[in-house]
């Protein structure tokens, strides 16, 4: 039985082609993130990333390499593991921890893809992922309608069909801007992030207007905390309801099913790992919820793990595996996109030669 005998931490930064905006204020210049390296007794390792979002998590690169470093690395060394629930259960230890949610995803996902080299299974089998394609979708960042229909269209020529766009800053205008991209992309669908923005005054007549539009969904229209505004406008309103920020973790999610405020989940395995998202998973869709898979604004990396766990068959819905097109990086490496569509097997092989390329990185 392999034991961990190694975890390192390194800075990991990547420049954006452009800004990504969204929210009220919110923006992304570039990715500063981490790497996380583990490495077990019989040489195999795996490597993830992670994330921060100092307005999302309260985690910054700094205080990441610190934690992980000082804090969650070091009573994992020299642990045995032998399965996926073995890793599930050193990383339930961690909420002595509290928050750190990114840095926690990373060295969850680092230890079970060391552990699937180690059993010599790729991570596709090893996570259970069984689809043959994985439907992607596209994050669109707010901005002028030129550079909106830009983002759009570099996007669709670059092979994707589904789109999010983030929306609440000004409604009219935005609508204005979602009725001339239908008409110029008649071959791509379309969904909204509203980032809480929206008021519960007027929130149904606007997500009802994006039904009509033919618009899919609508990401966290209203602020988190009015938990019961949430659960009546999912009542009142014909467009379905993605749940995000209001579901990090198990007991939000539990919190969220309890009051029936979403019809599907956005599992972010940047911040969850493969541990605490492959349960919520299972619990939503033994709610009859749908899930869709995000990657946090992600490089290649966090996309093709995200990737790699949306072929699981409990995932229904497009997935937000498609980041690494805005990074200003080499993407040799980066599985083709036909017809909004990535194959497993790509993304497999695509996962392997970047890890490989990291190796000595970290």
């Amino acid at each position: 039985m392999p034991k961990i005998i190694r975890i390192d931490a390194a800075p990991y930064n990547i420049p954006l082609k452009g800004r990504l905006t969204w929210g009220e204020g919110h923006e992304l210049r570039s990715l500063t993130h981490v790497l996380v390296r583990v490495e077990l007794s019989d040489g195999a390792y795996g490597i993830a990333e992670a994330p921060p979002r100092p307005s999302i998590y309260g985690e910054t690169q700094a205080s990441s390499l610190h934690v992980i470093d000082k804090l969650l690395a070091p009573p994992l060394l020299g642990a045995e593991i032998d399965s996926f629930a073995s890793v599930a259960a050193l990383s339930a230890r961690q909420p002595m921890v509290k928050h750190n949610n990114t840095a926690k995803g990373a060295l969850d996902m680092a230890l079970h893809q060391a552990l699937s080299l180690s059993m010599g299974q790729d991570l596709a089998a090893y996570l259970g992922a069984t689809r043959e394609r994985i439907l992607l979708s596209a994050i669109i960042s707010t901005g002028t309608p030129d550079a909106v229909f830009s983002d759009v269209s570099a996007a669709f020529d670059g092979g994707l069909r589904v789109f999010k766009l983030k929306f609440g800053r000004d409604i009219p205008a935005e609508i204005k801007v979602i009725r001339q991209l239908i008409e110029a992309f008649p071959a791509a669908q379309f969904y909204v992030d509203a980032n809480e923005t929206l008021e519960g005054g007027n929130a149904v007549a606007v997500l009802n207007q994006l039904v009509e539009l033919g618009l899919m969904y609508c990401e966290e229209a209203l602020p988190v905390h009015l938990l019961r505004e949430r659960r009546q406008l999912r009542r009142d309103c014909r467009m379905p309801i993605i749940a995000d920020d209001s579901a990090f973790t198990i007991d939000d999610l539990a919190r969220e099913i309890a009051f029936d405020t979403f019809d599907i989940l956005n599992i972010k395995t940047a911040r969850s790992g493969f541990s605490q998202s492959l349960r919520m998973l299972n619990i939503a869709a033994e709610s009859g919820k749908g899930v869709m898979v995000g990657s946090q604004a992600s490089s290649l990396l966090g996309c093709t793990q995200a990737a790699i766990f949306a072929g699981r068959e409990a995932v229904t819905s497009p997935n937000e595996c498609s980041f690494y097109l805005q990074t200003d990086a080499d993407l040799r490496l980066a599985p083709p996109i036909i017809d909004g569509w990535l194959a497993l097997d790509d993304v497999e092989r695509s996962l392997a030669r970047t890890q490989e390329a990291l190796r000595d990185f970290v």
